[in-house]
C-alpha cells in the first residue's frame, strides 16, 4: 500500500527527471526553454494541422509580440521552423516546426510526452481517470499557493 510520502517522492522523482531531461535536451539542442517550449507546442499540433500564429505562441509564452517575433526569427534563423502564409490571408503568417519526423531532435523534445504516453497505455481507462486528475489538482493546488505567495509581500 502506498502512503502520501510514497507520492510525494514519485511526483518529487519525476520532476527531478523532468528538469535533467529538460537541460540535456536544451544543452544538445542549443537553444532556451522558451524556444524548447515554442517547438513543442508547435510538434504537438501538427497532426491536427492546427494553424500556429506568432499571437497563439505571444499567448502561450505570454509574452510581447516584439519579443514573439524575435524568438521567431532566432528559431527561424537557425532552421527549427519556417513562416508560412495563413490560408487565405496572405497578410497573416502561420509558424510551423521543420523538424524531420525521425530526427534525434525531435525525440529529445519529446522524452516527457512519449514516456508519459508509453506509461499511461499500460493503466486502464479508470485509472488513467484518477491519475489525470490527481496530476490536475497537483498542478492546481501548486499554482495556487504561488500565486498566493507572490501576492505577500517579502
Amino acid at each position: 500500500m502506498a502512503t502520501e510520502e510514497d507520492v510525494v517522492k514519485a511526483v518529487s522523482d519525476l520532476s527531478e527527471s523532468g528538469a535533467v531531461s529538460e537541460r540535456v535536451a536544451l544543452h544538445s539542442l542549443g537553444i532556451g526553454p522558451n524556444d524548447a517550449k515554442v517547438l513543442r507546442f508547435l510538434l504537438d499540433r501538427e497532426e491536427s494541422d492546427e494553424q500556429v500564429t506568432p499571437r497563439l505562441l505571444s499567448e502561450m509564452l505570454r509574452i510581447s509580440s516584439a519579443a514573439t517575433t524575435a524568438l521567431i526569427d532566432r528559431l527561424a534563423d537557425a532552421g527549427w521552423v519556417e513562416r508560412v502564409p495563413f490560408p487565405g490571408d496572405r497578410r497573416s503568417i502561420v509558424v510551423r516546426a521543420t523538424i524531420a519526423h525521425d530526427s534525434p531532435a525531435r525525440q529529445l523534445l519529446a522524452v516527457r510526452r512519449s514516456s508519459v504516453a508509453e506509461a499511461a497505455s499500460r493503466l486502464g481507462a479508470a485509472e488513467r481517470r484518477v491519475v489525470a486528475d490527481f496530476l490536475d489538482e497537483v498542478a492546481r493546488a501548486e499554482t495556487q499557493r504561488v500565486e498566493h505567495l507572490q501576492s505577500r509581500p517579502a
